[in-house]
């Protein structure tokens, strides 16, 4: 997906989420004595991006207390594909010099963060961490 802007706005807007979203929420229960319970991890409908979860604490019996959370997801950045390059000129290799014939990949332009634009080399393609690229924060 890195490799294809087309599809970065999918992923901003939170129409392409990973399914990661929810094994990060397994975890941080796990390191906080608790485990998902009920439906575990659900994506929130009617056009708000975002997840509900609810957990049961492990290991305090009788004392054991199930809660539930929603945490919605606002994307930081957005993807503005820039305009396709013009067609190149082919210039003639003068003769008794060689041509290159491997063109080199362009970067990847586009994508705004907080204001800040980033630009990814496809040779060693770099993402943003997921803190730069999204807020998170609890709704109920």
């Amino acid at each position: 997906m890195i490799l294809d802007p087309a599809q970065w706005d999918r992923f901003l807007s939170g129409e392409a989420y990973d399914p990661s979203a929810c094994l990060q929420a397994e975890a941080f229960a796990a390191r906080n004595s608790a485990e998902l319970v009920g439906d575990r991890c659900v994506r929130l409908g009617s056009g708000t991006e975002g997840f509900r979860v609810t957990v049961r604490t492990i290991g305090q019996e009788p004392k054991e207390a199930i809660a539930s959370a929603e945490a919605v997801v606002e994307p930081r950045c957005m993807f503005e594909a820039p305009d396709p390059p013009s067609e190149p000129t082919s210039t003639p290799t003068p003769p008794g010099e060689e041509g290159d014939d491997e063109e080199e990949a362009s970067p990847i332009e586009g994508l705004v963060c907080s204001g800040d634009p980033w630009e990814i080399d496809p040779e060693n393609p770099v993402l943003p961490d997921a803190t730069d690229l999204f807020t998170v924060r609890l709704s109920e």
